[in-house]
């Protein structure tokens, strides 16, 4: 991550102040291209308090330098301190799959500003497209809230099985959903689709095989089209 950090001062995408290292968003022309959201309508993206140490409201940190007592804490040319949320995501990408590859999930609530500054942070320390296809999945909610465990209604495959729920029932009602699309989680559904899912023989169905029945069983629509019917575009 340190290394990540000062290619990206020397590339001219990040400043030091204060022992905390930004990301210069000005500079990366980009920017917003994921989200959407560009120019005078992107604010600052992660704290509700601004930070005086920042040239612009919309720069990120990607080292922030620890506060006395902290106990997990680096030493780094900028003095002890530790990573942005950020820069952890781009630097594991980068050491386990490259500096470019195929297909990067995650909930759309990760879109911004999370994986706009992955972006950023990526393309701007090597030059190269970070990502060809983005899937981000809408929200799954339980009675028609969003499912979180602060609200107390989240659900485990443990919890479907201790039922007597077969996991492969919910997993064929996840593919009646375009994932795009908000699912909204009840026993009743799940009950329905139980009734309406394949049974294998075997105890383990391959994806390909599901995915056959799936399509048979919804009348030989493509519920999930080709990838570059379905991928999420950017300008």
């Amino acid at each position: 991550m340190v290394s990540m950090v000062e290619q990206l001062m020397a590339n001219g995408y990040a400043y030091e102040t204060g022992g905390n290292v930004y990301f210069d968003v000005p500079q990366f022309s980009k920017y917003g291209g994921l989200s959407r959201n560009v120019g005078g309508n992107l604010l600052e993206g992660v704290r509700a308090e601004a930070d005086p140490l920042k040239r612009d409201p919309r720069d990120f940190t990607l080292w922030k330098a620890a506060e006395p007592g902290r106990d997990v804490k680096w030493d780094s040319p900028w003095g002890e301190g530790f990573p942005g949320w950020h820069i952890e995501c781009s630097a594991m990408a980068h050491k386990y799959l490259g500096e470019r590859f195929d297909i990067h999930t995650g909930g759309v609530d990760n879109v911004f500003p999370h994986h706009e500054d992955e972006i950023a942070q990526s393309e701007g320390a090597f030059g190269d497209v970070h990502v060809n296809y983005w899937v981000h999945g809408q929200h799954l909610l339980a009675d028609g809230a969003k499912m979180a465990k602060s609200s107390g209604n989240v659900f485990m495959l443990d919890d479907l099985v201790s039922r007597g729920i077969d996991p492969l029932s919910f997993r064929y009602l996840c593919m009646t959903v375009r994932y795009r699309h908000r699912m909204n989680f009840t026993f009743n559904s799940l009950k329905a689709s139980e009734k309406g899912s394949f049974k294998p023989k075997e105890p383990h169905l391959g994806v390909g095989e599901f995915a056959r029945f799936v399509r048979t069983a919804t009348r030989n629509r493509r519920m999930a089209g080709k990838v570059l019917e379905c991928r999420e575009q950017r300008p």
